[in-house]
């Protein structure tokens, strides 16, 4: 075989395994599932006569440690993972607002606001989301963790005025730590949250 022919074959030869090469670096497709939040508050006891109030949700600020379409894990004491492929189809904190907001225009003690308008508005909630996130510190008993700040306020002539201030904590026991059993672990926190908030709000009422 002539030298130029050999020499030929030979680049070839690499250019075959440098291309080869380099289809097996290319990565797969990546795989997200996204994930929503629900809650479920039974309805109260009471009749119907009660028209509600007119509630104007505003939207929740969030601790940016959470801020983020992707789920969160606590997996030490000080020390915290972003999960990528696994995320919420909106913000956290428009999902829980969005929630929360839900149920309240749809319970007996409230009605939304058509306009803002203060004018038009008795009630006034806004929130804050310090806390959401898997708590996986201890692999045998994960739990769905979730804290809110909820303050609502009511018209006071021109002016509102905040008449309930709380913090809701719940952690949530969840089965396992695979991201279904977290989002069902976090829609029966929030259910929980907004159960005690009503009852706060039906104690206010009843004072």
């Amino acid at each position: 075989m002539t030298r130029p022919l050999s020499s030929l074959l030979a680049g070839i030869l690499i250019l075959t395994a440098l291309g080869s090469g380099c289809s097996s670096l290319k990565k797969e497709a990546v795989t997200k599932q996204y994930y929503d939040l629900s809650a479920q508050v039974p309805a109260p006891s009471k009749n119907g006569l009660f028209q509600g109030e007119t509630l104007m949700v505003k939207a929740f600020t969030i601790n940016s440690a959470f801020d983020s379409h992707s789920f969160v894990y606590r997996i030490d004491e000080n020390e915290y993972r972003t999960d990528y492929y696994n995320e919420f189809i909106s913000y956290p904190s428009k999902l829980i607002t969005e929630k929360i907001s839900e149920v309240l225009y749809r319970s007996i003690y409230f009605k939304p606001a058509l306009i803002n308008d203060k004018k038009d508005i008795t009630f006034r909630l806004s929130g804050v989301i310090t806390r959401l996130s898997g708590d996986y510190t201890d692999n045998k008993n994960p739990r769905a963790s979730m804290e809110l700040i909820l303050i609502l306020e009511k018209k006071s002539g021109s002016t509102f005025t905040p008449v309930l201030s709380n913090t809701y904590a719940v952690d949530e026991p969840i089965p396992s730590a695979d991201p279904a059993s977290l989002v069902s672990g976090w829609n029966v926190g929030l259910s929980k949250i907004l159960c005690l908030f009503l009852a706060d709000f039906e104690h206010l009422q009843a004072s």
